[in-house]
Order: C-alpha cells, then sequence, then structure tokens
C-alpha cells in the first residue's frame, strides 16, 4: 500500500522544489526593484509580498507533507497503520501511547528523539533484541513529559517504499496532537487519516476532541477508515437494507444492533458533527460519504476493503497545497506585473507631460508678463487722469477727515521746525497714501482680469511640477507668479521714484525759506495753516510725474518678478532633465527587464496550479504551426469545457521564455469576450526533450479553445459576402475590445483570425499583444499587414487599423492571393521600402466605392488620418444590411459587370457613409472646428466616436485591476 504512496510523495517533492526556486527569484526581483528606487518611499517587497503570504508560503513549501492518523484508540490506530504497511509495526492493544513516527533508515532502528530534535537517551526494548512489532513498553507515554516538547518515538524501517520521503506520524490523542500540529513543533503538513472500530460509539470527549480539529483545519479533509469490515463481507440483502438506510436518510435500530452493520454506531455521529453527508448516487458497497462540495477534497469514509483508496486521498490533499502554494505566489507576481504596468504608464505619461507643462508655464508666464506691462502702458493716461481727479478732490476737501492736529506744548511751539516737519510729514503720508489706494484699486480691477484668463491652469501645472520638486533655495516659480499679481497691490507712492523724490524736497526747501525768521513771531499750526500747507503740497504734485513714477515702479516689480520666475523654471527645468532620464531609464528596465521575468515567474506558478489540477493534455493530430510553435489538437482537457487547441512553444533562450511569458499574461488576463480566443490554461512539461528541472527547453503548453478554422482556409473553402462582411465585423469587435484593454495587437492577418462552425470570426495568437506604454518600438508582425511607422519604431494602437485595412482588402477581394502591388517585390525590405513610399494593394473591379474608401482611410500613411474604430463599424453595419437585402456577393455583381445602382452607394457625399469617416471627429487625434450643421446631421449615418485610444487606456486600467490587467 505504501508502494503506491511513495509515487505521490515522491512527484510532490519534485513540484515543491519548482515552487521554493520560483519564490527565491520572486524575492530576488523585488529585492532589485526595491534597492534601485523605482518606487520611492515604499518598500516594495513588503507591499507586494506581504508577511503573511510568505508565511502561508514558506509553510507549504518549507514543511514535509505526512500522514497523521488519529482514532478512537491505540488499538484501531495500530490496525490502520499495520494494514498500510502490511505488516504489524505496530501491537494492536489499547495504551496512553506517546506519539510515533515511522520513516525510512539504512537499517531499522528506534530511538526517542524530543521533538524530532534531540535525541533522548533512553534504554529500549526494540534495541536490545530482534523485533517485527515494536515492544508495547517503548510506545508508552511517559508521566512527566512535556506536552509543549512532546518525546516522539522514531522508527526507522529499511523499506524501499519510504526512500521517497513517505513518514507516517501516529498522535497519542486528538487534544495533545491538536496543540503540538498548531505550534509547528513537527513540522508537517498533516494529511489526515482517523481510524474508527465497530464496537463503540464515539465517547463525549472524542466528539469534543473532532470539532476542534475540525475548527483547527476547516479546509483539511479527513479520511475515516473503519477497521472492523475488512474480514466482514455483506450480503445481497445486507447491502439492500443499507441501500434503503442511505437513501431514506433513516437508521433502523434494529440495524445497528446487527453485527455486519457495526460501523452503523458512530455514523450518526459524524453526520451530526458535518464530517460527512448522505450521497445517493454512491455504491454501497464502496460505503463513501462525502461532506459540502465547499472543499478542496471532502471527507471520505471506507473500511479496511477500499485502503487503496488512502492513495487518492492523499494525493488530492498534495495537490491541495501544492495549488494553494501555486495561487499564493501567482498572486503576488499578478500584482506585482499590475504594479509594474500601471508605473509604466505613469512614466510614460510623466516623460510626455512633464515637458510640455514646462513650456505650458513657460508660455503662459511669457503672455501674461506682456499683458501686464501692455495694460500700464495702456493705463498710463488713465492714470493720470485718475491721479488728478483725487488731486482736485482733495483740494475741495482739504479739511481732511483724517488729518489729526499735532498738539504742542509751549516748548514745541518754540521749536516750530520740528513741528514744521512733523506736520508736513503727515500731510505728504496722507496724499500720497490716498493716491496710492486709489491707483491701486484701479490697477487690481486690470490684473483681476488676467488672473481669470491665464492663472487657473497655470497655478495647478506649476503645483503639480513642484510637488516633488525639493528645492535648494527658497526660489519657486509658483512663489514669483504671486509676485507678479501682487505687483499691483505694492504700489507705494512715497517710495517712488528718485525724481519724484527730488522735486518733492525741492518744493519743500521753497516752502521753509518762506517762512519767517527766528526774530519773528512763531506761526501757529492751526487749520488755516494745514490748509495752507495741504493746498501747496497738492500744487506740488505733478500728476503725469507721479503716473509715470507709478508705472516705473509698477514695471520694475514685474520685471523683477517676471526675472525670478525664468529663474525658477529653469532650475525647476533642470531639476527634471535628470529626474526624466532617471524615469526613462526606470521604464525601459521595468519594461525589458523586470516586467517580463516577474511574467515567466507568473506563467510557471500558474503553469503548475494548472498541471497539478488538470495534468499535461494529450496532444492529437497536428492543426497548426508558426513561426514560434506548433499547435495541436486536444479532445478533453479538465480544465477546458470542450475540445481544445494545445499550442506547443519551446523557448530557445532567455528573451523567447520572456516573450512568451508576456503573452501568456496578457491573454490570460483579458476578460471574456465573445470575439478572442479564450485562453483556458498552460502547463510546462519539464520533462521534454528527457530535460527537467526549471532551464531552457521545457516545452510550453498554451490551451485554448479549438475553432473550426482560420480565415486563410475559409476564404479559400469559399465564404458568402454576407459571411466575410460579418467576420470584418466580428474582427473590428475584437481589435476595439483589446484597445479598450489598454492592448493592442500588432499582427492581425488572416492566420490569426479564427472561424467557428457558425463562421463568427474570434481573434488569436496575442504574441505580439501589448500596452501602449510597455511598446519598446520594436519592429514585429507580418510585413505585408504592417503600417509603414512600425518601421520607425515610434507608433501606436493605429497599426490595428492599418492591419484592418489590408485585412479588408483580402475579405472583399474573396482570395488569399497578395496583391499585385505586392507580389513583384522579391524580399521584405523592398515591400517596406515601397510601402513607406505610399504603395498599397490595387483596387479590384468588384470592390464598390464604400469599401474601397474605407481600405484607403484605413491604410493612410499618416497615423492621425486613420479613421477610429468607431467610426467604422457603422459603416460596415450598412454595407453588411445591404448585403442581406442583396442576396448577391461583390464577385458575383462584378461578373455581372453593373454598377451598384442603390440609393445607399449613391456617389453622394450625404448618402455615403464611408466619405464620413474623412470628418475631422472621425479621425486620430483631431478635433472638430465648427459644429456640424442639422441638416448634414440629417445624413448622417456615423455614430458618435469612441474616446481615444489613450483616454480609453486610462480608464480601463483603473476599471480592470484586474487585471488585472491586468496585464502589461
Amino acid at each position: 500500500m505504501v508502494s503506491k504512496l511513495s509515487h505521490e510523495f515522491k512527484k510532490y517533492q519534485r513540484h515543491c522544489s519548482q515552487l521554493q526556486h520560483i519564490l527565491k527569484e520572486t524575492q530576488r526581483i523585488l529585492s532589485v526593484i526595491n534597492l534601485e528606487n523605482f518606487f520611492p518611499e515604499e518598500n516594495i517587497v513588503e507591499e507586494l509580498l506581504p508577511q503573511l503570504t510568505l508565511t502561508k508560503i514558506t509553510h507549504i513549501i518549507g514543511n514535509s507533507p505526512a500522514l497523521v492518523i488519529f482514532g478512537q484508540d491505540s488499538k484501531t490506530k495500530a490496525s490502520l497503520v499495520n494494514n498500510l504497511l502490511s505488516f504489524a509495526v505496530l501491537p494492536e492493544c489499547n495504551g496512553s501511547w506517546r506519539w510515533i513516527r515511522i520513516g525510512y533508515g539504512l537499517e531499522n532502528h528506534v530511538a526517542l528523539t524530543l521533538g524530532l530534535e534531540y535525541e533522548v537517551v533512553e534504554r529500549l526494548q526494540a534495541n536490545e533484541k530482534p523485533w517485527n512489532t515494536l515492544p508495547v513498553e517503548d510506545l508508552m507515554k511517559s508521566q512527566n513529559e512535556d506536552t509543549n516538547c512532546p518525546t516522539v518515538l522514531e522508527v526507522r524501517l529499511n523499506q524501499s517504499y519510504l526512500k521517497d520521503g513517505v513518514q507516517i506520524f501516529v498522535a497519542p490523542d486528538v487534544t495533545n496532537a491538536l496543540q503540538v500540529l498548531l505550534r509547528g513543533t513537527l513540522r508537517i503538513l498533516p494529511i489526515f487519516l482517523y481510524a474508527l472500530d465497530g464496537e463503540h460509539p464515539l465517547s463525549d470527549e472524542i466528539i469534543e476532541e473532532l470539532r476542534n480539529l475540525r475548527e483547527a483545519y476547516p479546509y483539511d479533509p479527513i479520511l475515516f477508515v473503519s477497521v472492523a469490515g475488512k474480514d466482514a463481507e455483506l450480503t445481497e440483502s445486507e447491502q439492500h437494507k443499507l441501500e434503503k438506510h442511505v437513501n431514506n436518510e433513516v437508521i433502523d435500530v434494529s440495524l445497528k444492533k446487527m453485527p455486519d452493520f457495526r460501523g452503523l454506531i458512530w455514523l450518526d455521529q459524524l453526520m451530526n458533527l458535518g464530517f460527512l453527508r448522505h450521497n445517493e448516487s454512491v455504491e454501497i458497497d464502496r460505503m463513501w460519504f462525502s461532506t459540502e462540495e465547499q472543499n478542496a477534497s471532502a471527507n471520505d469514509l471506507i473500511d479496511l476493503n477500499k485502503i487503496d483508496r488512502v492513495v487518492y486521498h492523499t494525493q488530492s490533499c498534495l495537490e491541495n497545497y501544492l495549488v494553494n502554494a501555486s495561487n499564493y505566489l501567482n498572486d503576488v507576481h499578478t500584482t506585482s506585473l499590475r504594479k509594474f504596468i500601471l508605473s509604466a504608464f505613469d512614466m510614460a505619461r510623466e516623460i510626455q507631460i512633464t515637458p510640455r507643462r514646462i513650456q505650458y508655464a513657460q508660455q503662459k508666464e511669457n503672455e501674461l508678463y506682456a499683458s501686464m506691462m501692455n495694460v500700464m502702458s495702456e493705463k498710463q493716461e488713465e492714470l493720470t487722469e485718475l491721479i488728478q481727479n483725487v488731486i482736485q478732490e482733495m483740494k475741495n476737501d482739504v479739511m481732511l477727515p483724517t488729518l489729526c492736529y499735532i498738539a504742542l506744548d509751549e516748548r514745541e511751539k518754540k521749536e516750530w521746525s520740528a513741528a514744521l516737519r512733523a506736520a508736513t510729514v503727515q500731510v505728504q503720508r496722507y496724499v500720497l497714501t490716498r493716491l496710492g489706494d486709489r491707483v491701486a484699486k484701479q490697477l487690481v480691477r486690470s490684473v483681476n482680469c488676467l488672473r481669470e484668463t491665464f492663472i487657473g491652469t497655470l497655478e495647478r501645472c506649476l503645483h503639480s511640477l513642484e510637488k516633488s520638486y525639493e528645492r535648494e533655495s527658497n526660489l519657486l516659480a509658483s512663489d514669483a507668479l504671486k509676485q507678479i499679481l501682487s505687483a499691483a497691490y505694492n504700489v507705494e507712492l512715497h517710495h517712488s521714484s528718485p525724481s519724484f523724490v527730488r522735486f518733492f524736497v525741492e518744493r519743500l526747501w521753497q516752502f521753509v525759506r518762506s517762512l519767517p525768521l527766528s526774530w519773528a513771531p512763531t506761526p501757529v499750526l492751526d487749520t488755516s495753516w494745514k490748509k495752507k500747507v495741504t493746498i501747496d503740497v497738492l500744487n506740488s504734485l505733478s500728476a503725469a510725474r507721479l503716473a509715470r513714477a507709478i508705472s516705473t515702479q509698477f514695471r520694475d516689480k514685474v520685471k523683477s518678478s517676471h526675472d525670478t520666475f525664468q529663474t525658477a523654471l529653469r532650475s525647476l527645468e533642470n531639476h527634471y532633465s535628470g529626474k526624466l532620464e532617471r524615469t526613462e531609464e526606470q521604464r525601459v528596465a521595468i519594461r525589458k527587464y523586470h516586467a517580463p521575468r516577474m511574467a515567466k515567474l507568473a506563467l510557471e506558478s500558474t503553469s503548475m496550479s494548472d498541471l497539478v489540477r488538470f495534468g499535461i493534455p494529450h496532444q492529437t493530430k497536428e492543426i497548426g504551426r508558426g513561426q514560434y510553435g506548433v499547435v495541436f489538437a486536444c479532445d478533453a482537457w479538465p480544465g477546458a469545457p470542450g475540445p481544445c487547441a494545445v499550442k506547443s512553444v519551446v523557448p530557445p533562450d532567455e528573451k523567447h521564455w520572456n516573450d512568451l511569458a508576456m503573452e501568456f499574461y496578457y491573454a490570460r488576463s483579458i476578460p471574456d469576450h465573445k470575439r478572442i480566443v479564450k485562453l483556458r490554461g498552460s502547463v510546462i512539461d519539464h520533462s521534454y526533450g528527457g530535460g527537467g528541472g526549471c532551464g531552457f527547453g521545457a516545452a510550453v503548453l498554451l490551451i485554448t479553445d479549438r475553432m473550426n478554422r482560420d480565415l486563410y482556409c475559409g476564404i479559400c473553402a469559399g465564404l458568402t459576402w454576407l459571411e466575410r462582411i460579418q467576420i470584418a465585423i466580428d474582427v473590428l469587435e475584437g481589435i476595439r475590445y483589446l484597445h479598450s484593454q489598454g492592448l493592442v495587437h500588432r499582427d492581425i492577418k488572416l492566420k490569426n483570425v479564427l472561424l467557428d462552425t457558425e463562421n463568427r470570426a474570434k481573434l488569436t495568437d496575442l504574441g505580439f499583444c501589448i500596452p501602449e506604454a510597455m511598446m519598446s518600438g520594436s519592429i514585429v508582425g507580418t510585413p505585408v499587414h504592417m503600417a509603414p511607422e512600425l518601421l520607425s519604431g515610434h507608433y501606436d494602437s493605429s497599426v490595428d487599423v492599418y492591419a484592418f485595412g489590408i485585412l479588408f482588402w483580402y475579405i472583399c477581394a474573396g482570395h488569399v492571393r497578395l496583391p499585385y502591388a505586392f507580389e513583384q517585390f522579391h524580399n521584405k525590405e523592398q515591400l517596406w521600402t515601397s510601402v513607406r513610399k505610399g504603395i498599397r494593394p490595387e483596387r479590384l473591379s468588384h470592390f464598390d466605392d464604400e469599401c474601397w474608401k474605407l481600405m484607403e482611410q484605413c491604410w493612410a500613411g499618416e497615423p492621425a488620418r486613420r479613421p477610429l474604430l468607431g467610426a467604422i463599424l457603422p459603416v460596415l453595419e450598412t454595407v453588411r444590411k445591404r448585403a442581406g437585402k442583396e442576396g448577391k456577393s461583390l464577385t458575383e455583381l462584378g461578373e455581372l459587370e453593373q454598377p451598384l445602382q442603390l440609393e445607399e452607394t449613391s456617389p453622394s457625399t450625404m448618402r455615403n457613409p464611408a466619405l464620413a469617416l474623412s470628418e475631422p471627429y472621425n479621425q486620430r487625434g483631431t478635433i472638430p472646428s465648427s459644429p456640424i450643421s442639422s441638416k448634414r446631421k440629417r445624413h448622417r449615418f456615423v455614430k458618435r466616436p469612441i474616446h481615444h485610444m489613450n483616454n480609453m487606456l486610462q480608464a480601463s486600467i483603473c476599471s480592470n485591476l484586474y487585471i488585472q490587467m491586468r496585464q502589461f
């Protein structure tokens, strides 16, 4: 019996070593990324590989599996062990036994260990004399044994079937065993067996212990083995009675007393505990029961006649451990890849947007500066007039309410010069303050108009740029911008230009000289004097000079703030210049190295799960062959609902491994769609070619739904025009869905369009499919279908529109021969050169204007002039409806040499939906310059276009974190 178990343990150890390798590589990649500071202020290792997840993984792959045998008593457990080993190694008697471990040794040996770590020096009867069955004295538990660190009787048997890591633990009792297992003292992954006798029901103590076992290991199935039924064979009538009991869920009390139904004594108890449930479909002689289907493996009940089911139970438990560890690792890989992809998008966006933000800030501030200087020039006369009005108002109201009288004592009156200066300064301050307030209000109103025009977006742009900017000084562009806007508030006339100050001082000196001499009577600073001084000061002011002084002061402050802004912006630009170089290096590293390597680990972890659960698919006949693999048919695979296709690829080097891993990741993470061939799973066959391990040479098997044929074969076999136009619509829907997920296919062609039995199309072969942010500019695809910009390495999702235009030519042509324009070239270099020059497939005689116009627009040389996919669909729908009504193919119409006279195909621009594709809003990257007239709206067949690919890409990444973009 154990000889069959050894195969399962050996297979488990092999898979476990692969998982250990995957975990090690995962930790290494995350550590490198963390050290290179790709994600500042984040501990990427703890974020992507949390300690709890790491603990779960290491618990599985760091511990060894073992059969753990519980039972009603020592006798039943010994009976079960002896049946497993096929000889009586344990005495079948009751007693208070200690932990027993049975494993492999070069010779039969018995030792007493403390927690499997330290050997206890104790005289054992088994070492004193030869034995076939262990002496009872060696099995007995000592009275002073520490339950926290129990002693284990380690029995080593020189049996070959124990070599592959098979080990059996016999627990002393459930309560103490649970404490030991939960603490991890034995460092094992338990596979639970429970031995039951047929003579006694479960005691209250056993029932409580079983409840504790279920609570401690709710997802670990238990195989209950009745050791009383080995020698008792049920008669036909007895089997009928038991079948009636099971189906009717009724227990006859008289049956419990019958010797052949002793197992029913504890059957009800196990059902009440929730370990077993009735299953009417089971054969009675198997005595098989199961729990709810929520568990990965159900609890079973067998007798010793079916002891072989221990192998299946062990296999199921080992598979559960492997699948759990694989899924934990795959979650880490998927989360990491999703973060890498989003980071690559953010990096690409930052590289594109930051220089434009700086350029925008530069442009807007220059416009603001020029506008403010123009405002001052335009307001010069208005300021002069304003100052004149204010001066006249002050002359008319010379008794200023805020002018305080200066209280002078007798001594101060004698010192009239000091009092004179104080009074004069007060008058000056008031006059200039009032002038400054009025002028500032006028300037502020003008500046506020500019604020509404320039400031909102400009301020947000600067704050975004300065968010991550660690300034070395107090100089910030946003601060300089505030200084520009506050220049109008800071007009101070008492600090005006030197010419004004000098003029004012001269007038003041003339006034002093006109005062009485020292021997003359001292003047009194009363109201009359103040009026006279105020009027003299106001008369001394020149409105034109004040306006020029204000203008000069305003210009100087704006100019100074403008220079400060330019200096700060240059500093900011220098900062981002180095930062963007570093960002580009990080994006390249993520795209070329870290993401592909993590994707390879994701492929290995999910393939391990599929291999353990479903096995290697059985490949039959070859149904296709491509550049990178061979496709075989597979009639059935547990991971697929029906017949499937298996693409077998043997990556020769690391680059091909990484490319294949990225293909798998993108394809696996795409949500189900009726126009995309579903990838059901993957398996890595390490035994391919006699190899092994995780290195190169292994075969990667990608399992997908099997379709009827590809479009190439379909066209060769003959498809009606209605079927072909429906296929074009299906292909377009598939491309649109990929673009909505942020992916670009990059290899749309006849062979990559598969047809089902109803000739409906699905896209396949996502080997070149990739998000725009992850595109490295590599030249990929099939030459005939490749857009000219692909050769430059700078391209976007519009390359799929170009490829669809070429594909649509074949669909309309009804044959698979190369266009005559391409047949004359002897190699792809000549073809590419001609394509760049504008060579395209020729128009065939049976093409109508609508379809030809659509092809021309799709394969336009400038990507921005190619129509949006959402604008193409209504055109194809119109063609399909017309084809359905007419019931004729384009070929038939061409043979009849009759032009289409249908109203829908009229050359009129208003009647032709294809011509609407040339409208600006139906082309990529363009905006309509004027609204469309209502008259044209009545004739338009084209619906409002979808958003640009970049917008869809950003929206899809937020909604599918799944991806799961999923996927890079």
